[in-house]
Parts: structure tokens; sequence; C-alpha cells
């Protein structure tokens, strides 16, 4: 199995469930294990991190409420943040500092590099070193802590009984 899966996904795996939100693998037999996020808002609207669209997925969202927008974390990728905010009418969270990622979106974007909307998500920059950029976003009302691409739980990260670890290139 190759690390990302490219083709159109067929099934979704939920891999984390709560009152709050959902996390996703659209691809859940690949190696990368890519995992998107759906989190409730402040307001009871619904936040969409890093997605990877699936079958069935929209059913998840509609049932945790509306959409309000999505967030993409990562230089590095924009997965299909525009499929989501076309069909939800909603604004892709892309801080311009995340200049690769906003040149490849075609929605329209809101740079507000603080917070985003009312997500209550506060946000971050993370340079681990020159030339890495990506967004940390933080929620302190829940401690809910979103770190992109630097930070894993998948073996591509980990050493040995490690649950948490430093991507490779890091």
């Amino acid at each position: 199995m190759p690390i990302y899966d490219r083709r159109p996904p067929s099934e979704y795996e939920a891999v984390d469930r709560w009152d709050g939100g959902i996390g996703w693998l659209a691809h859940p037999n690949e190696t990368g294990r890519r995992t998107s996020h759906a989190v409730v808002g402040a307001d009871g609207g619904v936040w969409v991190i890093d997605p990877l669209d699936a079958p069935g997925i929209d059913e998840e969202l509609s049932a945790l409420g509306n959409v309000r927008g999505v967030l993409v974390c990562s230089n590095y990728h924009v997965r299909d943040a525009d499929r989501f905010a076309a069909r939800h009418d909603v604004p892709v969270y892309c801080p311009s500092w995340l200049s690769r990622a906003v040149s490849k979106l075609d929605s329209p974007t809101d740079s507000e590099t603080d917070t985003v909307g009312t997500s209550g998500f506060e946000l971050r920059r993370c340079r681990p070193f020159p030339g890495w950029s990506e967004v940390v976003a933080y929620r302190e009302s829940d401690e809910t802590l979103y770190v992109p691409d630097v930070l894993g739980t998948t073996p591509l990260f980990t050493v040995g009984a490690e649950r948490l670890g430093m991507y490779l290139l890091c």
C-alpha cells in the first residue's frame, strides 16, 4: 500500500468521535493515515480542519451542525478544502503566511492569523526549522490541540512504544 492513497475513497473510518466532533480517515488502509477533523465551535457551528472528502462524511457533519468554515493548517497541502468550502458555501481560513497553501486555493479565503471565526481556536505559526511552516490550532475552552504535520501518532512518526513523535523530516 502506498503512503498516501490518491484514488477517490470508497469509504471512511471514524477514528475519534465525541459530542463536539469527529476525526476520520478517508483512506483507512493507507500507510500515511491522513486524518481529517470536524469540531463544533463556540456558537454551535462546525469547523472542518484539513479535510479529505469521503462518501457519507457530509451526513456526519450535518449531525454535528452547520458547517461555518474550513481550516487549512499546512503549507504543504490543502487537501479537499476547496471542495468542502464550495459544497457548504463557507470560507477557507488559511493564514497568509502559508503562502504555498494560499496559492493552491480557489475558494474565498479568510486570512485571519490569530483566531478562526467563532471556532474558539487560536492559531500559532509553527516553524521547527527554516522552510517548514504550518499552523498549530489551540482551543482553551476544551484544551483541544491540533497539529497537522510536525507531530503524529502513526508508525511514520513514532519509535517503539512511543505514542507521539515528530515527523521524520523534522
